[in-house]
């Protein structure tokens, strides 16, 4: 049965390099800080959370903050009973998806989320990447009625410096299209330190990059 406080947020993309583990990262993160429960459920094959978790443990010690749990996903089944037992924790229950979400053991993950969190760059490869991820929910939904969860769209590594006014233009139809199947947030600045994310707290560079996106996210999950 799920938990009246459950909140499952799933973050995926179909392309790899987008930030999409990083930002699952920062976010909880982001939301331990702020006291909120939370956790990350790993079924990245590159398991890109579980082992910055025992890496970081080396110079944090044991107190977690949060925990972090490791599944492969393998079939439709198994995948559904990850979800149901989910449902019923409390507080945010992160899912850090794998790079492709296309196997059909990933269905229910998506049927049962909340909230989906789609980070994307605006370059071109980026850009066809998330609009076939918008194509695989589009079917998703239409063989699964039931599937509820609202899409954000993370416009991630943006330099605020950069960008001809062509490319502006071509940013600002970006926002427009995406937002015809969820909500496209603010940016999440380009820092170099994203390359050194930790699992125990955003180092203070990096609370600036995500500030506004996280803020505006969490803001609309808990309204």
């Amino acid at each position: 049965m799920k938990s009246k406080k459950n909140k499952i947020v799933v973050f995926a993309n179909q392309k790899g390099g987008v930030g999409k583990s990083t930002l699952c990262i920062l976010l909880a993160d982001y939301l331990a800080y702020w006291k909120k429960d939370v956790c990350i459920i790993d079924t990245d094959l590159q398991q890109s959370a579980t082992l910055q978790r025992e890496q970081d443990k080396q110079t944090f010690g044991e107190d977690e903050p949060y925990s972090i749990q490791s599944f492969e996903v393998s079939d439709p089944k198994t995948m559904q009973m990850l979800m149901e037992n989910a449902q019923s924790q409390d507080g945010f229950v992160l899912f850090d998806a794998p790079g492709t979400i296309k196997d059909d053991g990933l269905a229910p993950m998506f049927i049962y989320a909340d909230y989906i969190i789609c980070p994307f760059e605006y370059e071109s490869k980026s850009l066809s990447s998330t609009r076939t991820f918008i194509q695989v929910v589009n079917r998703l939904r239409q063989l699964n009625p039931q599937m509820k969860a609202q899409i954000f769209f993370v416009p991630n590594k943006v330099d605020a410096r950069m960008g001809t006014r062509e490319e502006l233009e071509l940013w600002k139809q970006t926002n427009a299209d995406f937002s015809e199947s969820g909500i496209v947030t603010p940016t999440v600045g380009y820092r170099a330190q994203m390359k050194r994310v930790n699992t125990y707290n955003v180092p203070l560079p990096l609370k600036h990059a995500v500030y506004e996106s996280f803020r505006f996210i969490v803001k609309s999950i808990l309204r």
